[in-house]
């Protein structure tokens, strides 16, 4: 098959209108990652190197990887590499095979002359068929001693030119019927070798005659008479290959490579829709809070990581413990939280200084603080949240719920996110809506079709950590895919996400049993007072709260008074307060108080005499060694947290005082220093992650855009051409074609994918929507928000 070179994908990508081109750059994603290619000759270089074929290989489904596989024979067998013969050798129809070839074609994956021969960027051989290497090319690679040897076994001539000799033994075995009669005229048990080599993998374990500079030793083994014949090639890695043209002709005429245009059949069953949605919209909002309870946490208290810089698996389950959640959902949370830039580690503590020559470690981290993505994050609605936590997973190589092992092994490649999209658009376009999938081994054949290159155990591992992330984020819910799962590849997200959450209750029914239910979603809001004061006990299509003394005694700790309590839970109580709830705060606001924790080693104060003398009588508070100070004050050796958590598991409700008698809250508000509450325009929510490239509108520009007059200069002669213009770090960040701020005739632009021309600097601006250009003596350069992260 003939190999086109990037000249070629240049003349045919210049041949392409609009929407063609655009079709291009829809199926090969990786052409417009950062920086975008400015011109066509850009793009063709991109797309004609050695990482871009193989990512594109990478995500095509089985047949495509058959029809390339046929390709590459035709072309190993000396034939012009047609539709025709291509369908040939996959043993179907040409109208079956072309859609495939179309669709390589498509992806600039294939290219056609005017006869009709087909050429791709590289060749791909045929997978899982055992062929072994064209004859020509095992003869061009051996001594010309050795040749003349096979030829004198094969009683051809053995003289003349090295090419002369290649032909001639090239000649016999592209000959089926010669090859065929010489391997029936082998001793039996070498007969049945081949045969069987043939029809398994084309290879056998074998060692020459001479390995190396020792001897393998003197007796015959098995493919000896082979070899001598060329009929079997050995090679230093223990293995003699049986060539290609030897391989077809003893597997027969009438034998095909495989080809399986229709993918596998999926079982599955009736799942209510209605169901899946309250689902859906319930662990989103769900996700939503736990990524701002990671913020309103770490404002008080940096979340401390470990010396790799991630959070440590105690440091989760301690808060999962707290949240009373499994473990996955608060690692999915924080990833999520770093990820969109919510949350980042704080800047470590100058290093100490060194007296001797070796320069001490750089210190830690003290932990993850809230990022510069928060203000946004606080003042963003509940459908933006969401859209931007879906979207950055979208984007993510990586997976927090995947096996440890198989994810070190994996690292941050682009395979598990191609996984995660064939999963989701599984779910989304080949399960019917109101259909779940019955039986996840299935899925897990169907995702090994559409991706044939990725090890199946890859596939397995990948499948259940895709699954479990989708369903936290709700796209999965009850074995089917979500509206959100539905509308995430269709780019619909934004209008779809609305929708849904617009649904979200802003009310409970609060029932004479001291519970709360909500009967669907509930909103962010309705979700953060009712767990404040409440128990949550189950989530789902319904989702439940029970007050207790003690949530109601909790909501008093953290500052809330009796009447505000009373007033909020009316405002949210569809059907009015049940007195037994108002009872239950009342009762617990009257006790409330009574007793005060004085840090001192402590003291307990109280008005009443005869509760104090109660206490120092109580068996279950000795461990406290209280002692009387005077009628209404206690003391005691132990510190005040000890005894606020004794009294209270004693059945009191006392609080912590100040000195002068001022009630202290346990916890302060979740809200962070004032700086943080302020919305920032700059860190809006969709500049922390660049949006992709429009492939429609990209391909416009391309089409309309001729090569650039100049050479844009490289990375080195531009950084030294901006320095002086900015911050270095973020000059090296653009003249990488990574995004920085740009201040230009006083108005500031999110540029990125800048090409320095002379004295000009030639950007895309994320401000104005196009490309600008920038006189390099006017501007000045500053960090992206999300820089450092």
């Amino acid at each position: 098959m003939p190999v086109h070179d990037v000249d070629a994908l240049l003349t045919h990508l210049g041949s392409l209108d609009e929407e063609r081109l655009a079709a291009v750059l829809r199926r090969r994603p990786g052409a417009l990652s950062l920086p975008w290619p400015a011109d066509l000759a850009e793009l063709a270089v991109r797309l004609g190197g050695r990482e871009s074929i193989a990512a594109a290989y990478m995500r095509l489904p089985r047949p495509h990887i058959e029809v390339l596989g046929a390709l590459t024979l035709v072309e190993q067998l000396g034939l012009p590499v047609t539709a025709a013969r291509v369908s040939t050798w996959l043993g179907s129809d040409p109208e079956v095979v072309q859609p495939f070839l179309d669709d390589l074609h498509a992806r600039a994956l294939t290219l056609v002359t005017g006869g009709g021969e087909i050429s791709t960027p590289a060749q791909f051989p045929p997978v899982g068929v055992g062929l072994g290497p064209p004859v020509r090319v095992l003869l061009e690679e051996t001594a010309v001693a050795v040749l003349r040897g096979v030829a004198a076994a094969l009683q051809l001539r053995g003289d003349g030119a090295r090419t002369v000799l290649v032909d001639r033994l090239a000649a016999v075995f592209r000959d089926p019927a010669a090859v065929r009669t010489l391997v029936d005229g082998a001793p039996p048990r070498e007969r049945e070798l081949l045969i069987a080599c043939a029809e398994q993998d084309a290879a056998l374990e074998y060692f020459p005659a001479h390995f190396g500079s020792h001897r393998a030793g003197g007796r015959e083994q098995p493919g000896d008479w082979a070899v001598a014949r060329g009929v079997l090639w050995p090679s230093y890695d223990g293995a003699a290959y049986m060539p290609l043209e030897v391989s077809l002709a003893l597997r027969g005429k009438g034998w095909r490579l495989p080809f399986h245009p229709e993918p596998p059949l999926l079982a599955d069953h009736p799942v209510p829709a209605e169901h899946v949605d309250a689902e859906a919209a319930a662990r989103l909002l769900r996700m939503i809070e736990r990524v701002t309870e990671l913020v309103d946490t770490a404002a008080t208290d940096p979340i401390p990581l470990i010396k790799s810089g991630a959070v440590g698996v105690r440091t989760l389950r301690t808060v999962a413990k707290t949240w009373d959640v499994e473990v996955d959902e608060v690692r999915l949370a924080v990833e999520l939280a770093r990820s969109t830039g919510v949350l980042a580690p704080a800047p470590p503590p100058p290093p100490a200084r060194s007296r001797g020559r070796k320069r001490p470690p750089p210190p830690p981290s003290p932990g993850l603080i809230p990022g510069p993505a928060a203000p946004g994050w606080r003042a963003a609605d509940a459908a933006t949240r969401g859209r931007v936590l879906i979207e950055s997973w979208w984007r993510s190589d990586r997976s927090v719920l995947m096996e440890a092992g198989m994810a070190a092994e994996l690292g941050e490649s682009a395979v598990y996110r191609h996984l995660r999209h064939e999963l989701i658009d599984v779910y989304a376009t080949v399960v019917t809506p109101g259909r779940g999938v019955a039986d996840i081994e299935e899925l897990a054949g169907l995702l090994g079709w559409r991706a044939p290159l990725i090890g199946e155990d890859i596939i397995g591992d990948a499948l259940t950590a895709a699954a479990g992330e989708g369903e936290l984020l709700g796209l999965l819910a009850l074995g089917a895919a979500t509206a959100l799962g539905r509308a995430l590849p269709a780019g619909t997200l934004t209008s779809v996400m609305a929708e849904l959450l617009s649904g979200a209750h802003t009310s409970a029914v609060i029932g004479a049993d001291l519970t709360a239910v909500v009967l669907g979603p509930p909103a962010t809001d309705l979700s953060r007072l009712l767990d404040s004061v409440a128990d949550r006990e189950s989530s789902g299509a319904a989702t439940t709260w029970r007050f207790t003394p003690a949530s109601i005694r909790a909501a008093f700790d953290r500052g809330s008074t009796a009447p505000d309590l009373i007033g909020e839970l009316a405002s949210i109580a569809a059907a009015g307060l049940p007195q037994a709830l108002e009872y239950l705060i009342g009762d617990v606001a009257r006790t409330h108080g009574q007793l005060g924790v004085i840090e001192l080693g402590c003291a307990v104060v109280a008005d009443d005499p005869t509760l104090l003398r109660e206490l120092v009588g109580n068996r279950k508070l000795g461990k406290l060694g209280l002692a009387t100070l005077a009628p209404t004050v206690l003391a005691s050796r132990t510190g005040p947290d000890t005894m606020l958590s004794a009294l209270r598991a004693a059945g009191y409700a006392p609080v912590l005082r100040e000195v002068d008698g001022r009630v202290l809250i346990s916890a302060p508000p979740n809200t962070g220093p004032a700086d943080l509450d302020r919305p920032d325009p700059d860190l809006d929510l969709d500049v922390i992650g660049v949006p992709a490239a429009d492939p429609d509108r990209h391909a416009r520009h391309l089409t309309a855009t001729a090569a650039a007059p100049s050479e844009p200069a490289g990375q080195f002669p531009s950084f030294a051409a901006l320095r002086g213009r900015g911050q270095p770090e973020a000059i090296w960040e653009l003249v990488a074609g990574q995004p920085a701020h740009l201040t230009h005739d006083g108005c500031t632009h999110l540029v990125h994918s800048a090409r320095l021309h002379g004295n000009t600097l030639t950007a895309w601006s994320a401000t104005t929507q196009r490309y600008e250009g920038f006189p390099v003596a006017h501007i000045a350069i500053s960090g992206h928000p999300a820089a450092g992260r």
